[in-house]
Order: structure tokens, then C-alpha cells, then sequence
């Protein structure tokens, strides 16, 4: 999960990650799935000053430079997995034409202690 750490001054805040999504025209609440057409730029500078300040300098140039639909989503990525939450990519066909959809959804978690199970 802390794949992405060394990206960050200070982790992104989840508020301000429900903006971001917002901004991006996606849904708010996780789960949900999109298309990568389906982000919206409109916002791209403003999201760009918003995250800025979080990313380490030298990352932030890397990412959040040129920004399009396909660097949304590795952004994504990265400010999700610190909330538990991932971006899974799934090839589809729809109307006999090959697709990408991304869904977000919760981290699997692995149980750290060990269960016990009697049997009576």
C-alpha cells in the first residue's frame, strides 16, 4: 500500500481527494467505475495547484506537468492508495469494440492476526 509514499511531502487529505474526483467529473464516493473519456479536464490547472504542495518537488514536475485523461488516472492512483482504496484497469468489449474500464474499489486487506477456530 505505501507503494507510492516517497511521491509525497505529506499525504493528500481525503477532502481534498473528493474534490479532485469531483473536479475530474467522477464520482465522489468509492466504489464506482469510469472510462478514461469520461475525465474531465476543465479543471486540470486548478486540480495541478491544488495536489502541488503535496507532491515532493521533483515528482510533482514529473507528474503534474502534462497533464491528460492517462496521467489522471496514475495520479489517481497514487493519492487513492493511501486511503485504502485502488484503481483497477479491465479490458471490455462494447458495441464489438475494445474498451478499458477502471474501477475503484477497496484494497483487500490481509488479516495480520491469526484466527482461531475451535470445533466443539
Amino acid at each position: 500500500m505505501d507503494r507510492h509514499r516517497n511521491l509525497f511531502r505529506e499525504i493528500p487529505p481525503w477532502p481534498l481527494i473528493e474534490d479532485v474526483l469531483g473536479m475530474l467529473g467522477l464520482s465522489k464516493h468509492p466504489p464506482f467505475t469510469f472510462q478514461r473519456n469520461e475525465i474531465s479536464l476543465e479543471y486540470s490547472v486548478d486540480i495541478v495547484a491544488l495536489l502541488e504542495p503535496y507532491y515532493i518537488p521533483s515528482k510533482a514536475r514529473q507528474f503534474l506537468s502534462h497533464t491528460d485523461e492517462k496521467r489522471w488516472i496514475t495520479i489517481l492512483r497514487h493519492i487513492l492508495e493511501h486511503h485504502g482504496w485502488s484503481v483497477v484497469s479491465k479490458e471490455t468489449t462494447r458495441d464489438k469494440k475494445k474498451t478499458i474500464v477502471y474501477s475503484v474499489q477497496r484494497v483487500n486487506t490481509v488479516i495480520s492476526t491469526p484466527v482461531e477456530v475451535t470445533f466443539d
